[in-house]
């Protein structure tokens, strides 16, 4: 079967979705989104528990600067409600548990001013690079050409204050420093604003989860959302109609945004083959993701028992949150494993969690009601959760980002310029999206 369509959407994750309703709201009701899976969410995604209720596999959490997440999500019925469990972050590095302390000039030991240093040194590095084109910073090609983990070994003295600058990283990166270019990082860490992103970005949570603005979209667009429907192929966008064609329908469309990470889009095949410098943004993308572990109790019996319900490991690259709802009602530890630990059997990761629960929480934590791993790596149309891009690639194929190839326009967290790689950035990208399209298919009309 084929129908005719003004837009087509390739992904039903949050930035298609978001587009898809943006369109809506402008007017432009000949939409269709197609998607592989047979949910719709993307990157958020709940998993229903045994005990009752649900965890949040993807992301989860919004701070008071995601303002288009939070508008979209008031515009859903949906209301918030507190976020992470307060208590700061204690730093595991050779057997040792430390509080880090954010402020040079306060009385702290070497290895805690040195930290403080070499982070207000790439503070002040953040505000240098252009959020819509970082390609363009002063001295771009140098910062591309370096790693994250390069520039912490030359910025830090001490062996602390750099496993703590790492810890960090992969903390709020989920992936290897010495893997990553740093110009991306300070990309990344700008567009979200360096103080929102260490201490304001998991305020607060949504009432049903995150997946459930995706969720509320797509019952409100009906019919026009298509799941199980990978698109195999996208030919003509350099003519007058794009033909897309998925396992289920053949599209015909004016205009398409294709809303996946790039990584994803090597799977689609273009006629004509896409420009050079898309081709390889594509095929050399990189993405980074921890392996997510839910451990439910009856209770949080560790509240005001233990001095924080926040662990990272440097060592063991593992991090574990109390994210336990505010009546008690049972207890949730969320916990974190650095990509290196897919290389074991999901038993092996298991124990070594359950390891690290017990040693942060204590011998009760071994014994939870549930224990739930989701793996973002491993899934076929996302492959990993969050983009880390490698040197070089930034400054060589970064401006063609959000660059419209023909008829087809590009969403998706990765090419918005406020954060980048949250939800909030999926939502800008995909409004942006929808106006871009909505002002070709409807042009303002202009005076004499």
């Amino acid at each position: 079967m084929s129908f005719h369509v003004e837009v087509a959407i390739v992904g039903a994750g949050i930035s298609g979705l978001s587009a898809a309703w943006e369109l809506h709201k402008l007017g432009i009701e000949s939409l269709v989104v197609l998607e592989a899976y047979s949910r719709v969410g993307g990157r958020t995604l709940n998993h229903p528990l045994v005990s009752g209720g649900y965890v949040e596999q993807g992301g989860t959490w919004a701070g008071p600067t995601q303002t288009a997440l939070l508008t979209l999500a008031e515009e859903m019925g949906i209301s918030i409600k507190k976020g992470k469990v307060e208590g700061q972050t204690l730093y595991g590095f050779r057997q040792k548990w430390t509080m880090l302390e954010p402020s040079p000039s306060s009385e702290s030991d070497i290895a805690q001013k040195d930290f403080a240093e070499a982070m207000t040194t790439f503070e002040a590095l953040c505000r240098t690079v252009p959020a819509e084109a970082p390609w363009q910073a002063p001295d771009a090609i140098m910062l591309d050409s370096m790693t994250m983990g390069a520039w912490i070994e030359q910025n830090t003295k001490t062996d602390e204050a750099r496993a703590w600058f790492e810890g960090c990283v992969r903390q709020i990166l989920s992936g290897d420093p010495n893997k990553v270019s740093l110009l991306w990082m300070l990309h990344f860490v700008h567009t979200a604003g360096f103080n929102d992103l260490l201490e304001t970005a998991e305020d607060f949570g949504l009432v049903g989860g995150t997946q459930q603005i995706s969720l509320n979209i797509a019952q409100r667009l009906g019919e026009r959302v298509l799941l199980n429907a990978p698109v195999m192929e996208i030919s003509g966008y350099d003519g007058s109609l794009v033909q897309l064609v998925s396992e289920r329908e053949v599209v015909y469309a004016q205009e398409v945004i294709v809303a996946m990470m790039p990584k994803t889009i090597a799977r689609i095949e273009f006629h004509p083959p896409l420009p050079s410098i898309h081709r390889q943004l594509i095929a050399q993308w990189e993405t980074m993701s921890w392996i997510k572990f839910h451990a439910i109790y009856e209770k949080p019996w560790w509240q005001g028992q233990i001095i924080s319900g926040h662990f990272l490991s440097i060592d063991a690259k593992i991090e574990v949150i109390d994210i336990s709802p505010e009546d008690g009602s049972k207890g949730v530890i969320v916990g974190l494993l650095a990509p290196d630990y897919a290389m074991l059997s999901e038993l092996e990761r298991q124990e070594k969690y359950l390891d690290f629960l017990e040693e942060t929480f204590g011998e009760a934590a071994r014994q939870p009601l549930e224990l739930v791993e989701f793996d973002w790596n491993s899934q076929p149309w996302t492959g990993g959760c969050i983009s880390a891009l490698p040197p070089g690639l930034l400054t060589t194929f970064g401006s063609a980002l959000n660059s419209p190839v023909g008829r087809i326009h590009w969403a998706g967290t990765e090419r918005s310029s406020i954060w980048v790689n949250y939800i909030e950035g999926g939502i800008r990208a995909g409004q942006k999206a929808a106006r871009d399209v909505a002002a070709k298919l409807r042009p303002p009309i202009r005076g004499i």
